[in-house]
């Protein structure tokens, strides 16, 4: 059995944190019902698959804790997701410092991405209603 209750102490909480621990498993039923509600009221359902690579790889910068997804649109004028890395006081992980082997300070671009497969359709695949 999932959990499908809202736990507002952990939606207050997760309001002010940016830690690893924000979000909860809603289970297939609340999730499938929040996708119906979209669909009801906006006549379609579309999604933005990002593989495993790019995810983990976000998440491996140092001092992310997790990853904000934005609505973005493309030179082409599509749809697309936009997600960066985000630490701990809220803030994006655009610049890493690195330490070379020779132990000379350096700095490198946060990933920052874009992309992935988009589907749109009068039912997304894998959800039923």
């Amino acid at each position: 059995m999932t959990n499908t209750e809202i736990n507002p102490a952990k939606v207050a909480t997760q309001k002010k944190d940016f830690s690893a621990e924000v979000g909860e498993d809603i289970g297939y039923e609340r999730g499938a019902k929040m996708v119906k509600n979209h669909f009801d009221k906006n006549g379609e359902a579309s999604s933005h698959f990002i593989g495993r690579d790019i995810i983990e790889a976000i998440l491996a910068q140092p001092g992310v804790v997790g990853i904000s997804i934005h609505n973005g649109i493309d030179q082409f004028g599509r749809s697309n997701q936009v997600l960066v890395g985000v630490n701990s006081q809220g803030n994006y992980v655009l610049n890493i410092t690195t330490i070379s082997a020779g132990g000379e300070l350096g700095k490198q671009r946060g990933i920052v991405t874009a992309g992935g497969v988009r589907s749109t359709g009068t039912q997304p695949c894998g959800w039923e209603w």
